[in-house]
């Protein structure tokens, strides 16, 4: 019985858990066992209480009416009834050990069983076959088709047998899906994504948002690069035409076509000297103590002194055009006579000379990389080695290199006849980036980042990305209508200096 359930009546309570046989035909009949009563004892018995006595189940319309009993479950599923223990003969066929004594003679005490074995194995004596209780059954099953299931699972999982055909088509899952509410009242069902739908979809929407970007630097490419401000810039008008220009902190030096020279100071942007002091007049160099000047036209070298603003010497010089300081010396650049020059500035004598093979423009000397000179007709940059004055390297650029600048590990040049620059790595010789600029670049300078370079057809102004190559301003300054516009330019102290030929100004820009 449950535990739950309480007793309730006056009859006396067995002294064990085991309901005794009853005795027949002299005691009455049991009453049947009702759910809430304990079976009284026969009251005609007085025989000890045998504990482990095992007592026949009772007939089976009993057990189908006791609700606490496990066999009410298998009443239908019973082959036939269980015999009364009243009807079960002896061996000599009457029913004489009907008793309590004669069941007792039954068992000896050694061939006893105990409770629970008797209990087990009394069930097949009274029934043709077993039954086992349909939950136990039910569960059992459960388990059983669970480990199946879960033994294919891993057998799927692990590929199966590795001599098993490996072409075979995997089984198509099912499309799951989920409800999804509308507002209305039918059932919808849409297919959940699985894990391939997302990460397509998410390589169409990367995909999208490259395109997008594209399209915007391409908008951005094709939009004209801005020009500077115009609150930076300043002009000055200077005596006469203006062609270079060679600046220092304290000193701009501008030089004109037609040998005329300007001082101008850049702490008042005021001109301090005007002077012509030759005939001609092509690259101009300013020094803590002189202004260098080529005279191209008439074949010489011109140092004039800047606190008197006069001619202080005149040196004979075939074709000069380009000029740089070396050291103590100067090294200059022979368009005419095609070659590069060391000369002693106190008496201009020629040191040392090299024969370039074309018709050099700029010359100039890196600190860490020895002298280069543009070879104007050949596309060139040539090394020349300072000690030996011997050309050691020969890197081609582009058409017509008429300037060069040098920017820490690199050098730049501007090749006036196709419209670039290029920016050359001195160690290796190699043009590491070319740069389409506009028409007639002419000189440039390179400041924190940026190169600047002079357009004399464009009368333009260009700043370039010295990383990426990417025009970041371009900025008119007029005078190419006039057969002139920016030509020489020059950087000192955060100020960029520009010639502007044929107006006889320069243009001051400041950058810090």
């Amino acid at each position: 019985m449950n535990d739950e359930t309480h007793h309730s009546g006056t009859g006396a309570e067995p002294t064990d858990s085991v309901l005794r046989p009853f005795e027949a035909p002299e005691p009455p009949p049991l009453p049947p066992i009702e759910p809430s009563q304990v079976v009284p004892e026969p009251p005609a018995v007085e025989e000890p209480v045998v504990e482990e006595a095992v007592v026949p189940p009772p007939p089976i319309e009993a057990l189908a009416d006791d609700p606490w009993s496990p066999a009410a479950e298998t009443v239908e599923e019973a082959s036939e009834p269980v015999a009364d223990v009243a009807d079960v003969a002896d061996e000599d066929g009457d029913l004489e050990g009907d008793g309590v004594d004669e069941l007792d003679a039954l068992f000896d005490d050694e061939d006893r069983p105990d409770v629970a074995s008797t209990a087990d194995a009394a069930a097949p004596a009274h029934t043709e076959t077993i039954t086992l209780p349909r939950k136990t059954f039910l569960v059992g099953l459960g388990v059983l088709l669970g480990a199946v299931a879960l033994f294919g699972l891993l057998w799927q999982t692990s590929g199966g047998d590795d001599g098993g055909d490996e072409s075979a088509a995997p089984p198509v899952a099912e499309e799951a899906t989920r409800v999804v509410d509308d507002g209305d009242d039918d059932r919808d069902e849409e297919p959940i994504p699985s894990d391939g739908d997302g990460l397509a979809e998410d390589l169409a929407e990367a995909r999208a948002e490259i395109a997008g970007l594209e399209a915007a630097v391409a908008d951005l490419e094709e939009r004209p690069a801005p020009a500077l401000d115009g609150s930076i810039m300043r002009r000055i008008v200077v005596g006469a035409d203006a062609k270079f220009v060679s600046a220092l902190p304290e000193s701009v030096a501008v030089v004109g076509a037609f040998g005329g020279l300007s001082l101008i100071d850049p702490d008042t942007n005021r001109v301090v000297a005007n002077s012509n002091v030759a005939d001609a007049a092509t690259r101009v160099m300013r020094t803590s103590s002189s202004v260098w000047l080529t005279n191209y036209s008439d074949n010489q070298l011109l140092r004039v002194d800047p606190r008197t603003n006069t001619v202080a010497a005149v040196f004979p010089f075939e074709g000069p055009d380009g000029i740089d300081k070396d050291d103590d010396t100067i090294v200059v650049a022979s368009f005419d006579g095609e070659f590069v020059a060391r000369v002693n500035p106190n008496n201009g004598e020629i040191l040392q000379q090299v024969d370039v093979g074309g018709q050099p423009t700029e010359v100039i000397s890196h600190p860490d990389h020895g002298l280069w000179a543009a070879v104007f007709d050949t596309g060139e940059l040539v090394e020349i080695d300072r000690e030996s004055f011997e050309i050691v390297q020969r890197v081609t650029v582009g058409q017509g290199p008429v300037g060069i600048t040098a920017a820490s590990s690199h050098l730049w040049v501007a090749n006036h006849d196709e419209g670039t620059i290029a920016k050359v790595d001195p160690t290796t010789g190699e043009v590491v980036r070319t740069v389409v600029v506009g028409n007639g670049p002419t000189e440039l300078v390179v400041d924190n980042g940026s190169a600047w370079v002079t357009l004399t057809d464009d009368g333009t102004l260009v700043e370039v990305n010295a990383n990426n190559g990417r025009i970041l301003s371009r900025t008119p300054l007029g005078g190419a209508n006039a057969g002139g516009g920016p030509t020489g330019i020059s950087f000192a102290e955060g100020t960029l200096w520009i010639a502007m030929q044929g107006e006889q100004s320069v243009v001051r820009i400041d950058l810090r």
